[in-house]
């Protein structure tokens, strides 16, 4: 045998392996739980811890609550799904926004009773491939911020386009609503509170819980193209907000172990509109209201009158 071939076989081991560890990973990371529904809830009620019976006391209550499902179509064809809670003909609305593999009773438990408290309507969005929402794979934030546009409008609708709104989100949910902040809105929409939201997509994946190689990253990249039509590298949040004027709220757990606390610090200094940010002592990843219930109402609260006032 030629030593060509020697060379030739031995590229080709590490190569595939490349390959067939690159799939795996989109597979574990990109893939959304739209089919899992069901399962979530059920594994959830069978959890006795605080929390998750907190997520559970809110997904009753938003069932019971009257409520609307409402859906859109996305510019590549997905139909996506939310759920409409008027409150009595409310001019402000918060647009509430999930996280990776989450649900919006998981992720704003707790936070939605406050805003129905505090006299908002509510669309609780299912993002793209994630829990009521068609689709196979999620983008961190690039192709779900242009669903969140469409979303605007399906509040539009319902209140006119007289009303105030405030984009919520939390985790990738967060970033998609930093990036939708980075694009020109609609005046009706007067804020938007991140709760832990990654400063870009490709640095979480660089260092954050996941840790992959640049040549991981890039062949990662290439199935997302190939399987969403876009790269994620566009999930900049922090470019985003650098040309935002939507006055934003930073929230961030100091111990997140999924996205690093001092992303939260990146993106607010970036950050070019108006800005407050609170940093929950002992809160891990996505539980900022559940470890600080009355801190999260001093502070989130008034910061959404005080630019949606005028909805009331």
């Amino acid at each position: 045998m030629e030593w060509y071939w020697y060379v030739l076989i031995g590229l080709s081991i590490p190569i595939s392996t490349l390959i067939s560890a690159s799939f795996c990973i989109y597979e574990k990371v990109f893939r959304g739980n739209s089919e899992q529904k069901d399962a979530i809830i059920e594994g959830a009620r069978k959890d006795p811890s605080r929390i998750v019976q907190m997520r559970v006391r809110t997904y009753d209550n938003m069932l019971a609550y009257p409520h609307e499902q409402v859906s859109v179509q996305s510019k590549d064809g997905l139909t996506l799904r939310a759920n409409w809670y008027p409150n009595d003909g409310a001019k402000k609305a918060a647009i509430v926004v999930h996280g990776w593999r989450s649900a919006p009773w998981w992720d704003y438990a707790g936070v939605f009773e406050c805003l129905l408290e505090d006299g908002y309507a509510v669309l609780a969005v299912s993002q793209r491939a994630l829990y009521e929402s068609d689709g196979r794979y999620v983008t961190y934030g690039v192709r779900e911020s242009e669903d969140l546009l469409s979303w605007i409008d399906v509040v539009f609708d319902r209140c006119g386009r007289d009303c105030s709104i405030a984009l919520m989100g939390v985790s990738m949910g967060a970033a998609t609503v930093l990036l939708a902040t980075g694009r020109a809105l609609p005046d009706a929409v007067k804020c938007a509170v991140s709760d832990c939201s990654y400063s870009k997509a490709s640095e979480l994946f660089r260092e954050g819980a996941h840790g992959w190689l640049p040549i991981t990253r890039r062949c990662v990249d290439l199935l997302s193209r190939i399987h969403t039509g876009v790269s994620y590298f566009p999930a900049d949040c922090k470019k985003a907000v650098s040309r935002s004027h939507t006055p934003t709220f930073f929230v961030h757990g100091d111990a997140d172990e999924v996205v690093p606390y001092r992303m939260m610090e990146e993106l607010y200094d970036a950050c070019a509109a108006p800005k407050k940010r609170w940093t929950v002592s002992g809160a891990k990843h996505g539980e900022a209201y559940a470890t600080d219930p009355e801190g999260y109402r001093a502070h989130i609260l008034p910061f959404l009158d005080q630019y949606c006032s005028e909805g009331k």
